[in-house]
């Protein structure tokens, strides 16, 4: 899987240290934004939102009507979204409420 930040690569095939390192960044300045990634239109991706103190965390999975997200109130949310994406396993599609996002989609 790939990581990304700022729309520069991190790494092909991310670890989960820089998962973990690249998450632990977000909102302090460093980096804006994480994405981890099979491909173009495959992701998980979280932003800090400082007007409201949360976390935006989406995901695609594929064309525009298959993008949902969710502001979660912690980075340890994050974390556990993130890492769980990496591993491969589902745990990050239960552990929230996510919402369909419909502003990409073409009316």
């Amino acid at each position: 899987m790939y990581l990304e930040t700022d729309f520069a690569t991190v790494s092909d095939n991310a670890t989960q240290g820089e998962v973990v390192d690249l998450i632990e960044s977000i909102g302090d300045g460093e980096h804006s934004m994480a994405i981890l990634g099979t491909e173009d239109e495959v992701y998980i991706q979280t932003s800090y939102v400082p007007q409201i103190d949360m976390y935006n965390l989406d995901y695609r999975d594929g064309d525009a009507g298959r993008h949902y997200q969710v502001n979660v109130p912690t980075k340890e949310l994050v974390f556990a979204a993130f890492t769980s994406y990496l591993s491969g396993n589902n745990r990050w599609r239960t552990m929230v409420e996510w919402k369909r996002d419909t502003h990409y989609e073409e009316d």
